[in-house]
């Protein structure tokens, strides 16, 4: 059994948070460091809250990848925020769930863009998640 980690984000990692322009919205390209740093905050989200439950290698194998492909950002974003964290569904904020988004994609391999991720529904809706093993493992 894993042992559960304090609730408590380390002060550092909020501070970080909240002082990264990568969460605020998305109001054309970012530089291509903004974007990676978005990606880095979500990596850094999933390591203190995502990963008490979840193996990284789960979030990114053949049945996830087989599961989500073809279903846009949105989709993933919305059942993330309604289910997670367990203990507090919906406890984050938006642009937290965005980046921690942006890392599961870049994580699967989807190449990261010339954007942010934005956090708006309208615009997630619009954005399809494509996995090349999933499409591999896909009958034409």
């Amino acid at each position: 059994m894993r042992s559960r980690l304090s609730p408590v984000v380390p002060v550092a990692l909020l501070v970080a948070i909240l002082a990264t322009p990568a969460l605020l919205p998305a109001q054309g390209p970012a530089p291509a460091d903004a974007v990676a740093q978005q990606i880095d905050v979500g990596g850094q989200w999933f390591r203190a809250r995502c990963a008490e439950c979840h193996e990284k290698g789960d979030l990114s194998d053949a049945n996830f990848q087989l599961k989500w492909s073809g279903q846009s950002a949105f989709d993933l974003l919305d059942i993330i925020v309604r289910t997670m964290p367990e203990d507090e569904p919906g406890g984050l904020t938006r642009g937290t769930y965005t980046a921690i988004v942006a890392y599961l994609m870049k994580l699967n391999g989807m190449p990261p863009g010339t954007s942010l991720l934005p956090s708006d529904s309208t615009a997630l809706r619009g954005i399809r998640l494509s996995f090349a093993r999933a499409a591999a493992a896909t009958p034409p």
